[in-house]
Order: structure tokens, then sequence, then C-alpha cells
């Protein structure tokens, strides 16, 4: 461990180098550009604070303001926060000189134990005495002021759980509302090839009795309705189920509060996406700097330990007033410089300080393990949002195909080359490449989502100052 700061004893606390690394993965940060009919990319930056307006979506604004709001992990997480500040403020105070009224008052007769033969002479006596005792603790090596460093970088790592409470729970709400618009989307959909299902069995029905066609155009129709029927029950239930989360993320009963209706239309895609490069990222992740603030907590953890092992040195002065009740009173003082070195303590004291330090070696290994992660995160959201892109244009070129063989089955209809069932089939295939084409854009939504959760979502943007910070998050709570 490094030497000693001033009288302070224990290590100097040392930042971690950032990462040398220029991409994340096979991507480059800086430059990667996700083709799609949406001109999405990636650019060197961070996203901003709330970064969840980028979807520019009212009804979106307006449920995280509620799970800001209203949410329990985050108010649990600022009582955390205020418990550490007030750890803070008690770690300061011992810096200070500490000062405390003092009072007795009793009444007393003196026995032969300390004046003998002449203890009969002193009668029974009351007496109060009433004055201050202060004490001062110099801090000659720094043990309390290493308690403070400790306190305040406990205090910071509070502050960034608390941010990542906040991520997260946005992060949750914009991607249920994402699961419910996607949903109830799909349903629509599926219940447009309900009914297209619906036509075609009427037509083969009819076609079979007049004996134009046999009865496995019947039997075949009805297995098909009854096969796309089998799709609405999991989506309905996923629906429902997105639309009680959102409930419960906002800080309501289900039973008491209805979501909104959304639909994937409610949203945009941002054109641009902006994402830290690796060697900032380090400043953007709560979770990164939340782990740097428990290696300074560690790391102060060590120099109380070790201020432990040399001499502690105490004053104290006392003043009061004096007197027996009824009678005269006077001033009495005392002033008293104490030391005290530790000798033998059957070595607690020094395994005290081995574990202190293997304490910061376990918050070091830990701070490389979030980067690490945050570096995977970052790395598997920008490829996720690259391939979500891709089948994105893959499915919008499918339902430009389906509909062009509509086109041409209505066509032949009309020419009479082609029975009315191939039209109808052709709507069908049409509305399932619909469907495909949803769970695609919300895939992009989603991918878009976890780059913005993975990137820290702007929450260490220098530009923000805490006031702002809590009107934005907690939009006056």
């Amino acid at each position: 461990m490094p030497g000693l700061t001033g009288c302070t004893v224990g290590p100097t606390y040392k930042a971690p180098l950032p990462p040398d690394a220029a991409t994340f993965g096979e991507t480059r940060s800086e430059t990667a550009t996700v083709a799609s009919a949406n001109s999405t990319k990636q650019a060197a930056g961070k996203p901003g604070s709330d970064w969840w307006r980028l979807f520019r979506s009212p009804r979106l604004d307006a449920l995280v303001t509620e799970a800001l709001r209203n949410s329990w992990s985050i108010q649990a997480a600022q009582a955390n926060l205020r418990k550490a500040a007030e750890g803070l403020h008690a770690a300061q105070g011992s810096l200070m000189p500490q000062i405390d009224a003092t009072g007795t008052e009793g009444r007393q007769e003196y026995g032969a134990a300390l004046f003998g033969p002449w203890a009969w002479t002193f009668p029974a006596f009351s007496a109060y005495s009433a004055g201050l005792d202060v004490s001062y603790d110099p801090d000659i090596f720094g043990g309390n002021h290493r308690l403070v460093q400790m306190a305040g970088a406990q205090k910071d790592a509070e502050r960034e759980r608390r941010d990542v409470t906040m991520l997260l729970v946005i992060g949750d709400t914009v991607l249920t509302a994402f699961e419910a618009a996607s949903t109830a989307d799909q349903i629509a959909v599926i219940r447009g090839v309900i009914d297209t299902d619906r036509e075609t069995l009427q037509l083969a029905t009819l076609a079979w009795q007049a004996g134009r066609r046999p009865r496995l155009d019947v039997v075949t129709a009805e297995a098909q309705l009854a096969h796309d029927q089998s799709l609405l029950p999991p989506l309905i239930n996923a629906h429902e189920a997105a639309r009680t989360t959102l409930a419960v993320l906002t800080g309501h009963s289900p039973a008491n509060w209805t979501a909104p209706t959304l639909a994937l239309a409610d949203f945009s895609l941002p054109s641009d996406i902006p994402v830290v490069v690796p060697s900032e990222l380090v400043h953007a992740r709560p979770d990164i700097i939340g782990a740097e603030a428990m290696m300074r907590a560690a790391n102060a953890e060590i120099g109380v330990r070790t201020a432990d092992l040399y001499p502690r040195l105490t004053l104290s002065a006392a003043v009061a007033a004096e007197g027996l009740m009824g009678g005269p009173a006077g001033a009495a003082w005392r002033l008293i410089g104490g030391a005290a070195l530790p000798l033998f303590h059957g070595g607690t004291l020094m395994a005290r300080k081995k574990q202190a330090e293997e304490d910061y070696r376990i918050a070091f290994d830990h701070y490389q393990l979030v980067v690490i992660n945050g570096f995977r995160e970052v790395a598997d959201g920008l490829n996720g949002l690259k391939n979500a892109s891709t089948e994105l244009d893959n499915q919008r070129q499918a339902v430009t195909s389906a509909d062009d063989a509509l086109t041409l089955s209505q066509a032949g209809y009309q020419a009479g080359r082609e029975t009315i069932l191939q039209p109808i089939n052709a709507r069908r295939l049409f509305l399932l490449a619909r469907q495909n084409t949803v769970r695609a854009q919300t895939e992009m939504f989603r991918q878009t989502v976890r780059i913005m959760v993975a990137t820290g979502g702007g929450l260490a943007d220098p530009h923000v100052t805490p006031d702002q910070w809590r009107s934005v998050r907690l939009a006056a709570r």
C-alpha cells in the first residue's frame, strides 16, 4: 500500500485507469451505423438525462413520470441515500470539539474511610455542581478524517445505487409500455387473420355443399381457423400482464388503475442513438461510478484501521460552578491531556487492518467485474440493434412481397383465373407478415432501450445539476 499523506496514515487513493479499448467488441461505437429504413445509427456521446423522450410519446412521458414519482423502490433508495448523508454528518462531527452540559445534585456524609477519627466532625451536607465538559481529539494520525472520507464515499455509492434504481425503473417502464403496445397491435392483426379464416371457411363450406370442392377444403379451413384462434389467448394474456405490470411500476394497484391504451404508432424510433465510447463508459454508468466509490470507501477504511495502531491523544476540559445548597458557590475547572498507545490486543488491530486491505482488493475486483459487464451489455445492445434492424428490413420486404401477392391474387380472381380462396389466403399471409413486422419493430424498440440503459441513460451528465436531476427524476414528489 502507498505511504502517508500529511499526517493522515493509510494509502492514498488512486482512481483506476480508464479502459484503453476503442470499441465495444466488433462494433466501433464511434462510427457504427445500423442500416435500416429508419437510418438508425450510433454516434459518440451519451443519452440525455431524460432519454426516454427520444421516443417522442407524451403517453410514455406520463408513465415514466408516474413511475418516478410513485416507485417504492426509488423511495427506499432515497431513504438509504438520506441515511448515508446523515452518516457523513455524524462522521464530520467527530472532527469538532465535543461539548456536554453536566450537572449534579446530592446529599453526602463522609465516613471514617476518608477522614479517620475526625470524620464525626463533618456533618452531612447537600451540594450541587453545574458546568460544561469539553473534549477534543486532535486526530494527529488522521483516523477521524479517514472516517469522514469513508462516509463520504459510502454516500456517493448510495447516490449511484439510487441512480441505478431510477434507471432500471425507467427502463422497465419503457419496455413494459412497448410490450403493451406490441401485443395490442399483434392482437389486432391476429383478429384480422381470424376474420379472414372465417371467411375462407364459409366459402369452402358453400363450395363443398354445392359439390364444387371436396370436403378436404372445409377440414383444412377449419384446422387453419383453430390454429390461428390459438394464437390469440397468449397475446391477450401477455397484453393484460403488461398493463398490470405498468400499474405496479407506476405505484398503483391494478384493481384501481387502468393503463392507457398504447400502440406502436404512439412511439418513434430515434434517428440517432448516442452511445459513449469505452473510455467514457466508466463516467456514464451509475453502477460503475458506485463501484468506484466503494473502492474509495474501502481505501479510507484501511486508513482508519491503520490509525488504530498509533497513539491516540485526547484533550478534555471542564468548568463548573459548585456550591452548597443555600450556601456560597465557587468556580471549579480542570484541563487534562491524555494519550493511549496500543501495546497488546492479541493481534486484533493488525488483523482488522489486513481485513480492510482485503476489503479493498474485493472492491477493486468487483469494480473490474462491473466495468467488464458494462462493456458486454453495450456490445450486446449494439449487436442486438444491428440484427434487429436487419430483421425489420427483411420483414418489411416480406410485407411488400405479401402485398404484391395479394394484389396479383385479387387481379387473377377478377379475371376468372383463380377462385376466391387464393386472394383470401394471400390476405391472410399478408396479415401474418404484418404481425412479424410488429415483432421486429418491437425488438428495435427493445434493443434501443437496452443501449440506453447499458450506457447509463445519461445519469452522469455533468451538465445536469443535482437539483435538475431531482426535478426531472422525482417530478416534484
